[in-house]
């Protein structure tokens, strides 16, 4: 099963000409919004991610990356460090001691939920930054 998730946007070439500026004028500037849009993800899955019986709480458990720095491009990872986090998230089989299974507990896709919703909203909150940046607005 494949646990990562990717978000890709078509038609954004007006925003990725306005970010090849940020990138090449103001290069922290491109740090930032990236830090600060894995931090929105973070609370809103946080916001999401009902609270267990356990002493350290899945939701305490996202955790962000540092940046990392690819060819042309940055990355920043979201990861939840709960061993329990893949079956609360996916769903799981229900199965008793002696290994029959007895139901299958749907998965609350609490970072799918995130993500799709940051994907509705990226397009205006980068136009609306690219705007304050480069002066635009």
């Amino acid at each position: 099963m494949d646990d990562n998730l990717e978000i890709k946007f078509e038609g954004l070439e007006e925003i990725q000409n306005k970010l090849d500026e940020v990138r090449k004028n103001f290069p922290y500037k491109e740090e930032e919004i990236l830090q600060k849009l894995g931090k929105d993800l973070r609370k809103s899955a946080r916001d999401k991610t009902t609270l267990g019986k356990g002493k350290k709480h899945m939701k305490n458990q996202y955790k962000l990356s540092k940046i990392n720095y690819e060819k042309d491009s940055m990355n920043i990872t979201m990861t939840n460090t709960s061993p329990h986090f893949h079956l609360v998230e996916k769903g799981h089989r229900q199965v008793t001691k002696s290994g029959k299974e007895v139901g299958f507990v749907p998965g609350k896709h609490m970072v799918e939920i995130s993500m799709k919703e940051m994907e509705q909203t990226l397009p205006q909150v980068l136009g609306r930054w690219l705007d304050d940046v480069l002066g635009d607005g």
